[in-house]
């Protein structure tokens, strides 16, 4: 599994809980077998995540997880659902709070904080299969935005153990030790194709715009149709929860 987590695929690089249901499952949902998932994800949607856990944890057969590259943000939330969960001795685990885009009046940003604190709430509750640290150390820690080399995760118990042979992974990652500036900007480049509204395209140019060029985000075009009143074609008051 590598690329962001998303409920749909937007860009190609997602990994969506469709895609990983047919990987797992097979068939006619007919797969039994033991499996190993290698694991190198910068995040995406909480949705996507919970349901990709729930998924993992109902497959009949055995699953171990193993932590190659960085496990950010939505990802170890689907890391969490493992049988056995380990890390590259390289490897990064990254926890943070959850978030979103929002706008409207005070009504919609208290419902969007009331979505924002109940899905940290369920993580929390996810995190609490495995995690040897306390509930409210755990909370602290996202709100800090907490990254953690696989010594450190191992220590709280967010993993459950550290490869011992990794010459047998085939990932740059399994030897040498991720780098923590790639690491966040992968997280970032989640966050800023994110925020982007939902009336601009969001397939990637073949040509990107120079770094210095501010890109120009086109208004949303009304729809007026006889006898009734002008609406917006799109409404963005509450995009859909990233972590």
């Amino acid at each position: 599994m590598n690329g962001y987590i998303d409920d749909e695929s937007w860009f190609g690089d997602e990994i969506t809980p469709s895609g990983l249901h047919n990987w797992l499952y097979g068939e006619n949902d007919a797969a039994v077998d033991d499996v190993h998932i290698r694991l190198n994800s910068y995040g995406g949607s909480c949705n996507a995540a919970t349901r990709m856990f729930d998924d993992i944890r109902a497959y009949p057969g055995s699953v171990k997880i193993t932590i190659s590259g960085t496990a950010a943000s939505a990802a170890t939330v689907v890391a969490m659902a493992a049988d056995r969960l380990e890390m590259t001795p390289g490897s990064l685990f990254m926890i943070h709070d959850p978030s979103t885009v929002a706008y409207g009046n005070e009504r919609d940003m208290d419902e969007a904080k009331a979505v924002l604190r109940a899905c940290k709430e369920s993580i929390l509750n996810m995190y609490g299969t495995r995690i040897r640290v306390s509930r409210n150390d755990a909370a602290d820690m996202m709100t800090a935005t907490t990254w953690m080399d696989s010594n450190e995760a191992f220590e709280k118990g967010f993993v459950d153990g550290i490869t011992e042979t990794p010459a047998k992974l085939p990932t740059d990652s399994a030897g040498h030790k991720v780098s923590l500036e790639a690491a966040k900007a992968g997280v970032q480049a989640w966050f800023d194709r994110k925020t982007k509204p939902f009336s601009v395209d969001r397939k990637q140019k073949t040509v990107p715009e120079p770094a210095c060029v501010e890109p120009v985000v086109p208004e949303p075009v009304p729809v007026v149709t006889e006898n009734r009143v002008t609406v917006l074609t799109t409404d963005t008051r509450l995009e859909h929860l990233r972590f």
